[in-house]
């Protein structure tokens, strides 16, 4: 009973929000835009950044302006390496591939503008141990097309289809990993469902793959590295949320090793053959599993946004979201992937 008096009384709250608004008049200061720089590095590839300028919060336009004039420089472990080469819609990108043990810095000279500079170090991969999957099958559905016509303007005949039979699953992982005792880590898990199509073009017959990827769509991170609880209507409005960007830190666990759990749930269908439908089901379902070891930067980024985007605006304080960038504002970050997990979901 009490938590619906809060929520009724959140909603008339909200409603007599709007019927009392008021267009004030903006008497401050314009602040300059300022150079923004968002990257995050890999030993997997090369070195890669955005740049582009900030805009004023009361600005109509929904673009930001992207920079390709700024002269940007790489230094690793205190040696100029290279300048990167702007290549388009605000991106620059370098030749050079960062390794595990580099302190990575750039340098960033717009002109007109101060100097702008940020660094981050590359951490060795996350060292796991082992993954164990055990399948459960948590029910079964029928997927049913439904049809109309109409003869000679008489009355309208629905026709109910069974087309395919649905089975639930869910896939449930057991990732063992082991933390090095010597320093504080950062993790992110990213669960990568890939579904495969084969598609035939009508014109000239040719088949092509098509590939459609979900990262951390419908996974549940309910171990407790995650923080995660069960969201429901008064949650929402007290900010409190999930953490779908998988991160965590070593906090419970440190200089052990670790049973990281987590669950995919999916749908598997089959087709009764003479039906046509066109929601296509995949060719193949294939889930991939990557642990990654993430510097303090992103990690404090992510956490950030995720507190951001969980609160509401009406019943909370505004949540600073993190930035590095000395003289200007973004994230440069890094992460090292371990070897991916393939798991062919039959």
């Amino acid at each position: 009973m009490k938590n619906q008096i809060i929520i009724y009384s959140a909603l008339i709250s909200f409603i007599l929000m709007i019927s009392c608004t008021k267009e004030i008049d903006f008497s401050g200061t314009i602040s300059d835009p300022m150079i923004v720089i968002n990257s995050y590095i890999t030993p997997d590839s090369v070195i890669s950044v955005h740049i582009s300028e900030s805009r004023f919060f009361l600005n109509d336009s929904s673009y930001f302006k992207y920079l390709s004039n700024a002269d940007v420089v790489v230094w690793v472990n205190g040696s100029l390496k290279e300048k990167m080469k702007y290549n388009q819609n605000g991106f620059y990108r370098g030749t050079y591939q960062p390794v595990i043990g580099d302190s990575v810095k750039l340098i960033v000279n717009v002109p007109g503008k101060n100097e702008v500079s940020t660094k981050t170090y590359i951490y060795p991969q996350p060292e796991t141990i082992s993954i164990d999957t055990t399948e459960v099958k948590t029910g079964e559905r029928f997927q049913v097309y439904t049809s109309s016509y109409s003869m000679n303007n008489g009355p309208i005949i629905y026709q109910y289809d069974t087309i395919a039979r649905v089975i639930g699953k869910n896939i449930n992982f057991k990732l063992t990993f082991h933390d090095n005792p010597n320093q504080n880590n950062y993790y992110r898990l990213v669960v990568d469902t890939k579904y495969s199509y084969k598609v035939k073009d009508p014109i000239s017959k040719l088949q092509t793959d098509s590939i459609l990827h979900y990262y951390n769509s419908m996974v549940e991170l309910k171990d407790p590295v995650f923080g995660n609880i069960n969201p429901d209507l008064l949650s929402y409005i007290q900010g409190s949320g999930s953490n779908f960007y998988g991160f965590f830190s070593d906090e419970l666990f440190n200089g052990k090793s670790y049973p990281l759990i987590f669950t995919l749930n999916v749908d598997v269908y089959y087709n009764y053959p003479k039906y046509s439908v066109s929601n296509k089901v995949p060719d193949s379902k294939e889930v991939y599993v990557y642990l990654q070891s993430i510097s303090k930067e992103y990690y404090l980024y992510l956490n950030s946004r995720l507190s951001s985007g969980n609160v509401d605006p009406f019943f909370s304080e505004p949540t600073q979201i993190y930035n590095n960038i000395k003289g200007g504002i973004g994230i440069f970050g890094s992460y090292t992937s371990c070897k991916a997990y393939k798991y062919v979901i039959k």
